[in-house]
C-alpha cells in the first residue's frame, strides 16, 4: 500500500471511528434522556437505569429519600424498565381508588408471561382478569370467604395447630413451618374440600415449595427488571428453580383437579374446584377464564395470597408480643374479659375487643409485610397529576409511605397500639390509614379472610399460652428480610401453657 492509500485508509477509519462514537454518544443520551413531563427523578445509565441507588442499600430507604427529593411522584430506571413511584395516601387514593380504570394493569414480563401464562388472578389484565376476579370472589364468599361460616373450618384448624404446639411444652421453638402449614390448610379446606395432615408427605411438599418461592422472590425481580438472566446458561440467579417450583406446585393441583372432575357431583359442590368445573362444563373449556390452566393458576394464586403472608404476619404478632410484655398483658386480659377460657374465641366477641384491632393494625403498620404491594402497569399513557406515566411503564404503589410517615404516626419507629384508640377506649379512625392489604381494584383478593384467621389465631394462643424469649436475655431481633415480604428472620420463642 503506498503512502496516498495509507494516508487515505487511516482518514477513513478515523471517520468511521469519529461517526461510531458521536452515533454511541446519541445513543447513549437518548437513553438517558427523559421524555417530557414524565414523573421527575434520578438520571441511570443506558440498560441498568438506576441500579446503582439500589446496590447494597435497602430499598424502602432509598425510596424514601427520592420521595424527599421529588415529591410524592416519582420515576426512575430499574434496568430498562420506566419505574412510576407512587407516595403518600392523598396520591396513593387518587390513583388506585379514583383512576382505577387506569391504574389497575399489571405489566407483562417474566411473572405474567413466564411463570403464570396470564392467567390466574394475581398478575392477568383486561377483561380475563375482571371475569375471572368476579367468578373467584363470588365463589370464595359462597364457600364463607370473609364471613362465619368459615369460623368452625378455622378453627378446626386452630385446635389441630395449638395442640402441636402444646407439645413443644415450653422448649424453645420456631413456630414458622406449622404456622405456615396451618394456614395452608385452610385455604386446603376452601380450594379443596379437605384438609391434610401435618405429617402427610405431599402437603409438607406442597407448603416447602411455596416457602422457597417466597425466598427467592427476589429473583422474580431480577428476572423481571433484566429478562437476559432467564436466558444464561446454568442457574446461577435460581430463576430455573422458580419457575420449576412453580411447574411442581401446578402439579400438585392438577391432581387435585383430576381428582375432583372424576367425583363431581352437581347438586353437592364440594369447594372452589368443584364450582369451577361446573361453570367449565356450562362454558366450555374454550372459554380462557373456565380452562384448567386458568384453573390452577387461580388456585396457586389464593394460595400465594392467603398462605405466606399471613403466616408471616401471625409471625410479626408473637415477635411484638415477646418484646413488650406489657402488650400481651393487656391482649390477654381483654380476651379473658370478653371470652374467658371455657371456649375459642369467635368472630362475634371481636366488636368487644378494641385493644386487639389497636394490636394488629400496628402489627399490620410495623410489619409493614407487602410495602411496595405488587407492581401495577401502564397499558397506555396515562395522565396523572399534570404529568404522564409513559405507556410501558411499571408502577409501584408505596405503601411504606404511608406506614413509616412522621406526618402521618408521630414516632413511627415506636410500637405503640394505644395510637389507634381514642379517649374512650375504641379505635379512634386512624386505623383506615393503615393499608397492609394495598387499596383500589387490585387490592389482596384474601384481606377479609387474612382478618378472619389472624384474629381467631391470635386470640387462641394468647388464651391459651404465655410468650416468653428463649432467655430473658436473647431477646429475638427485629430484623427482616425484604423479598415478595418483608418477613421477620427465623427466631425461636418458649410458648408456656397457662
Amino acid at each position: 500500500m503506498d503512502n496516498m492509500d495509507f494516508s487515505s485508509f487511516l482518514n477513513f477509519n478515523t471517520v468511521t471511528v469519529a461517526i461510531a462514537v458521536i452515533l454511541l454518544i446519541l445513543l447513549v443520551s437518548r437513553s438517558l434522556q427523559r421524555p417530557a413531563n414524565v414523573p421527575p427523578g434520578p438520571t441511570g445509565y443506558p440498560y441498568v437505569g438506576c441500579i446503582h441507588l439500589l446496590r447494597n442499600r435497602n430499598i424502602l430507604e432509598v425510596f424514601r429519600e427520592l420521595r424527599g427529593k421529588y415529591g410524592e411522584v416519582f420515576g426512575l430506571k430499574i434496568g430498562p424498565n420506566f419505574t412510576v413511584v407512587i407516595n403518600g395516601v392523598e396520591a396513593l387514593k387518587e390513583a388506585f381508588v379514583k383512576h382505577a380504570d387506569d391504574f389497575s394493569d399489571r405489566p407483562g414480563g417474566f411473572l405474567a408471561e413466564v411463570v403464570f401464562k396470564n392467567k390466574g388472578i394475581g398478575f392477568s389484565s383486561g377483561e380475563n382478569w375482571k371475569q375471572n376476579r368476579t367468578f373467584s370472589l363470588s365463589t370464595l364468599r359462597s364457600f364463607g370467604f370473609g364471613r362465619r361460616s368459615l369460623e368452625s373450618r378455622i378453627q378446626e384448624e386452630i385446635t389441630a395447630y395449638l395442640d402441636v404446639i402444646e407439645k413443644q411444652n415450653g422448649k424453645p421453638y420456631n413456630m414458622k413451618d406449622m404456622t405456615v402449614m396451618a394456614v395452608s390448610n385452610v385455604i386446603c379446606s376452601i380450594t379443596f374440600g379437605s384438609r391434610f395432615d401435618y405429617n402427610d408427605v405431599k402437603f409438607k411438599q406442597l407448603t416447602s415449595l411455596f416457602a422457597e418461592n417466597f425466598r427467592l422472590s427476589s429473583v422474580a425481580g431480577a428476572a423481571q427488571a433484566f429478562p437476559v438472566v432467564r436466558h444464561l446458561p446454568g442457574d446461577l440467579f435460581s430463576v430455573k428453580r422458580l419457575v420449576q417450583n412453580f411447574e411442581d406446585i401446578k402439579e400438585f393441583i392438577n391432581e387435585q383437579v383430576i381428582e375432583h372432575r372424576n367425583t363431581l357431583d352437581k347438586d353437592n359442590q364440594r369447594d372452589f374446584i368443584d364450582v369451577f368445573l361446573l361453570q367449565q362444563t356450562k362454558n366450555g373449556e374454550e372459554n380462557p377464564v373456565f380452562d384448567d390452566l386458568n384453573l390452577t393458576t387461580t388456585v396457586m394464586n389464593l394460595f400465594v395470597a392467603g398462605t405466606d403472608t399471613t403466616a408471616t404476619m401471625i409471625r410479626w404478632a408473637i415477635l411484638y408480643i415477646v418484646h413488650y410484655k406489657s402488650v400481651q398483658d393487656k391482649l390477654r386480659q381483654e380476651i379473658l374479659k370478653v371470652v374467658g377460657t371455657s371456649r375459642l374465641p369467635s368472630l362475634a366477641d371481636k366488636p368487644d375487643m378494641p385493644y386487639y384491632g389497636a394490636f394488629i393494625t400496628e402489627v399490620f403498620r410495623m410489619g409493614n409485610i407487602v410495602p411496595l404491594a405488587v407492581p401495577h402497569g401502564a397499558k397506555k399513557d396515562i395522565h396523572f397529576r399534570g404529568m404522564v406515566i409513559p405507556k410501558g411503564s411499571f408502577i409501584i404503589p408505596n405503601l411504606d409511605s404511608v406506614m413509616t410517615d412522621p406526618e402521618v404516626f408521630e414516632n413511627p419507629d415506636e410500637f405503640h397500639p394505644e395510637r389507634f384508640l381514642g379517649e374512650n377506649g375504641q379505635l379512634n379512625g386512624k386505623e383506615k390509614i393503615v393499608m397492609p392489604f394495598s387499596l383500589g381494584r387490585r387490592a389482596c383478593l384474601g384481606e377479609s379472610l387474612a382478618r378472619m384467621e389472624l384474629y381467631l389465631f391470635l386470640t387462641s394462643l394468647l388464651q391459651r399460652f404465655e410468650f416468653l424469649p428463649e432467655s430473658p436475655d436473647k431477646l429475638p431481633s427485629f430484623d427482616a428480610t425484604l423479598g415478595l415480604a418483608r418477613a421477620s428472620k427465623d427466631y425461636s420463642c418458649r410458648i408456656v401453657k397457662l
